[in-house]
C-alpha cells in the first residue's frame, strides 16, 4: 500500500475510530476517546451507532478529511498531524490554532481543549 504524507494509507479513512470502536460512558457515548461534546445518551446506543453526527464523521475521515466534530478533539493525535500539516501547507486562519496553544493542549493530554469545548457549549 502507498502511503500518503504519513497521515495513513491511500485507500484507507484518516481515522478508523468510528467504525471500530464506540465508547458507552454513564454521561453519554462517544464516538472515539478524544471526543467531546457527548453524542448521546447511554440507553440510546442501537441508535447512535448509525445516527447523523456519526455518519456525518465517518463520511469526513473517508474522504481524508477531518469533521468539524474532530476539529473540536486537539487531544487526538491524528488531528494534531492534521493541524500541523495545514499549518505548514497555509491553511486559511480560521481553521488554524495558534502553535502555543496546540504545545499546551498536548502536554497537558489534551485537557485544556476539553475545558474549552465544555465552556463553548454552555
Amino acid at each position: 500500500m502507498k502511503e500518503t504524507d504519513g497521515l495513513g494509507f491511500a485507500n484507507m479513512p484518516l481515522c478508523r475510530e468510528p467504525w471500530e470502536s464506540f465508547y458507552i460512558l454513564r454521561r453519554g457515548i462517544l464516538p472515539c476517546c478524544y471526543g467531546n461534546p457527548i453524542i448521546g445518551a447511554m440507553p440510546d446506543y442501537a441508535e447512535v451507532w448509525n445516527s447523523p453526527e456519526l455518519q456525518d464523521i465517518r463520511s469526513h475521515l473517508s474522504r481524508g478529511e477531518l469533521s468539524p466534530y474532530c476539529r473540536e478533539s486537539l487531544g487526538c493525535p491524528i488531528v494534531q498531524r492534521v493541524l500541523r500539516k495545514e499549518e505548514e501547507e497555509g491553511a486559511p486562519a480560521a481553521r488554524r490554532r495558534p502553535p502555543i496553544l496546540r504545545l499546551i493542549n498536548k502536554m497537558l493530554f489534551g485537557l485544556p481543549g476539553r475545558i474549552w469545548q465544555l465552556l463553548r457549549l454552555r
